[in-house]
């Protein structure tokens, strides 16, 4: 593309080399080749230092995260969900490019991640510390990327211009977050409670209780009366008596995560809020050591992940609630074969630059064609090739996402690379609650019981099937757990309100809020007069912070 001085001096160059050559001046003709010789040196110059492979090496983008301690690239790795991120984009520029300017129009990030001002900008590629400073909002938990700077790439003589896409690749885990949920009012579980089914075995802690743990040699501070007289008699030296107790704080969630979740504003819907109450609870079993378990539902059991204490039991959580928006599996993002090709092609053109013979339109992201089956085959091994090793094995990350093998792995290129797919609609009432149940019996099949067992769901659309839930509540009451129910709370009014401009709309949609909110009440009544009938506790729309105070009276 040439600037208006490129077009200015290729028009004078052309202009001169024919009055030259028509008046047989050669100096006039001589001047003309010049202009236009320096243009075709501009042209080639840029050329050169946009090709693929060519030495010297081509004009490339780094994105790294800044700290806050600092200030060096990558020393903070705790991000949370609203608070702002320091990044740095880093330009290495060839010798052809040096001292040419980039106008960057867009930073291409994923859904979720909200860049701080509009994203435009200009760096003058001085040397290969030329850098531009950013700050990134991520709006929910997951790992969120920053793919790539959009721009135009000007010559160091302002006389050409090529628009250029420059791959940054760059992960950023963001957990949800943080509310301050103390356990300690956690009532506990009665020891001895009746148990049925397998693997209801409570977990031993030492401590003060009935049962006797071992028999020990007598230190200072041991009670007098445990001091085993007979044992102390037979030995020749003082033994005493060690006791223990249950564990009695142990906790199993099971969260929902289907269609009606992820409605809402990015950063405020029932999955986000869900989300934040879920890592809070895991945090404070992590601090008090007590076990923690979590089922996520759709429908069916999607992934139950083990009983485990303390850090453990935090870190496979939040992997767990990172990975809710990756869903890839044939079922979940159901999305048919020319649109998922379409979907890797664009990121393997876009970011990591494959060399694919695809016909590719203007603009990021490219607008695909693929022609003939040795193209997808193509496009099939180039996502082979750059799947990272835990991706190559289904064994390590679960069963195949696809029936066939192609689009398999085209599925587990789009969950390595975050590429976000479209989750399918909404389930029918009756299977979403088979799916509640199932994660309420894994829950009660699970070792270092009974738990707090709490379920976590919007409930939208279920009223008038909560029976089997119930049903499966009072069982798991009778097996010794204390169960919760909470209702997450859904989009706020005012968010509909404000995207309404007309007064007639407004009084519409005021009516079709305040519909809305009567069918949820009344969903909200029913689930707490069924919960009261078996013995669970029922919060609906709950402030995080009294959750746990809750407990005491179930």
């Amino acid at each position: 593309m040439l600037l208006p001085l490129g077009r200015v001096m290729l028009g004078a160059g052309l202009a001169l080399l024919a009055a030259g050559l028509v008046l047989g001046v050669p100096g006039i003709a001589l001047a003309g080749a010049v202009a236009v010789g320096t243009l075709h040196l501009e042209l080639r110059r840029l050329r050169r230092g946009l090709r693929l492979g060519a030495p010297p090496w081509q004009l490339s983008a780094r994105c790294e995260i800044v700290g806050h301690g600092r200030g060096d690239p990558g020393t903070e790795r705790s991000h949370r969900v609203g608070r702002d991120v320091p990044v740095v984009l880093q330009f290495h520029a060839p010798l052809e490019l040096m001292r040419a300017r980039l106008d960057i129009d867009r930073v291409w990030t994923s859904p979720g991640l909200v860049l701080r001002g509009d994203g435009a900008a200009t760096v003058m590629l001085r040397g290969p510390g030329a850098q531009l400073r950013l700050v990134v909002c991520p709006q929910t938990a997951a790992v969120h990327r920053v793919v790539g700077v959009q721009g135009r790439l000007t010559d160091p003589n302002g006389l050409v211009q090529a628009h250029v896409f420059l791959p940054a690749p760059c992960e950023l885990a963001v957990l949800p977050r943080s509310l301050p949920i103390d356990l300690r009012s956690v009532a506990e579980t009665r020891r001895m409670s009746p148990r049925s089914g397998h693997g209801q075995r409570p977990d031993k802690v030492p401590g003060t209780g009935d049962d006797l743990r071992e028999l020990r040699e007598h230190v200072p501070g041991d009670p007098f009366k445990h001091i085993a007289w007979k044992a102390s008699a037979a030995r020749g030296r003082l033994m005493a008596r060690s006791f223990e107790r249950e564990r009695t704080r142990s906790m199993y969630v099971v969260l929902e995560t289907g269609a009606t979740m992820r409605d809402g504003v990015a950063g405020r819907g029932p999955l986000d809020q869900a989300a934040d109450l879920v890592h809070s609870l895991a945090e404070a079993c992590a601090r008090t050591h007590d076990p923690f378990g979590l089922a996520l539902v759709d429908g069916r059991v999607l992934e139950t992940r083990p009983v485990l204490e303390g850090l453990a039991a935090l870190g496979s959580a939040d992997r767990a609630l990172l990975d809710i928006r990756r869903a890839v599996a044939e079922d979940l993002a159901p999305l048919d074969e020319a649109a998922l090709f379409a979907v890797v092609t664009r990121y393997l053109l876009a970011v990591e630059r494959a060399p694919l013979p695809v016909l590719i339109g203007t603009g990021v992201p490219h607008t695909v064609a693929l022609t003939g089956p040795h193209v997808r085959q193509r496009v099939v091994m180039a996502a082979l090739s750059r799947l990272p090793l835990r991706e190559r094995i289904p064994v390590l990350r679960g069963p195949e996402p696809s029936a066939r093998s192609d689009l398999a792995i085209l599925r587990r290129f789009c969950r390595a690379a975050d590429l976000p797919l479209p989750y399918r609609g909404q389930l029918p009432a009756d299977q979403r609650v088979a799916g509640i149940v199932a994660g309420v019996r894994s829950a009660m099949t699970a070792r270092k019981g009974p738990f707090a067992l709490i379920v976590v769901s919007d409930f939208r659309g279920l009223s008038g099937h909560l029976g089997p839930m119930m049903t499966t509540f009072a069982h798991a009451r009778q097996a010794g757990h204390r169960v919760m129910a909470v209702a997450v709370r859904e989009i706020d009014e005012s968010e509909v309100l404000d995207v309404v401009a007309d007064a007639e709309d407004v009084d519409a949609a005021r009516g079709l809020v305040r519909a809305d909110h009567a069918a949820r009440q009344q969903l909200l009544d029913e689930l707490e007069e069924g919960c009261r009938r078996v013995g669970a506790v029922f919060q609906g729309d709950p402030n995080p912070k009294e959750i746990a105070a809750l407990w005491r009276y179930g």
